[in-house]
């Protein structure tokens, strides 16, 4: 039996996630802060699907707690997806450093800490999948969103550069480049319908492309298009665009 790991499964998008993986026949364990949720949704799970699985409650700013986090599992992954993600007010964040740090902390720093010490256990065994959403605001800094959208350059960059590193040594890195999805996260966004996801879409994509090993995928093939173009204008003409 595949065994499964979903960091950050009370999220919108994680619940479909561990759905889709449940639906496949995996063991799961699932992470998240709200212990509540998390028991909701394993009595779920294991009703419809009769699968294995386990939640575990974590913290991706508490850093020092991953270890042993990691050890408690009653069975190593296989295969890891990360769902973390964080979004509240750009002029917050820009104006107060708690805020900044926090959008950082949860987008990259967090996520980067995590996927280095699952990837050095399963450097060791010469196998697994690491699957991490990032985001297509990553792409190229933008007035409205980019104190996240660097967060996720960020952890963009990382991925690949360890995907390089673990490529020889048996162990696959995927990236999510994730548009839209219509998620509490995005509430309140002037959202494109012909643009944005249904969670349970989007879950099911996810996985897909990490049991295929797919390297760095735009969840939605329009947004590649998109961010190349927007991607090859030049600076002089970005910065007196409005804002998008």
């Amino acid at each position: 039996m595949e065994q499964s790991l979903v960091v950050g499964g009370t999220s919108d998008i994680g619940v479909w996630v561990i759905e889709a993986l449940a639906k496949r026949g995996h063991s799961l364990a699932i992470t998240g802060r709200n212990k509540n949720k998390l028991s909701e949704i394993e009595t779920k799970i294991k009703s419809t699907y009769n699968v294995p699985i386990t939640s575990y409650v974590l913290d991706i700013t508490d850093m020092g707690s991953f270890p042993k986090f990691y050890s408690s599992l009653k069975e190593k992954p296989n295969h890891v997806y990360v769902l973390v993600g964080y979004y509240e007010d750009q002029t917050q964040a820009r104006e107060d450093w708690k805020e900044l740090e926090k959008t950082i902390q949860i987008n990259f720093t967090g996520v980067a800490a995590l996927v280095n010490h699952i990837s050095l256990a399963m450097e060791k065994e010469k196998k697994g999948t690491i699957t991490v959403v990032s985001s297509v605001a990553g792409d190229r800094g933008r007035k409205l969103n980019y104190i996240y959208g660097s967060a996720k350059a960020g952890l963009t960059v990382y991925l690949s550069g360890l995907r390089a590193l673990l490529y020889p040594k048996g162990v696959h890195i995927g990236t999510i480049l994730l548009g839209p999805v219509y998620t509490k996260m995005s509430f309140g966004h002037n959202l494109m319908p012909w643009l944005t996801l249904r969670p349970e879409v989007a879950g099911e994509s996810i996985v897909k492309a990490g049991l295929n090993k797919k390297d760095q995928v735009y969840i939605r093939w329009p947004w590649y298009w998109i961010m190349f173009v927007i991607r090859m204008i030049p600076e002089w003409i970005f910065k007196r665009l409005p804002a998008f």
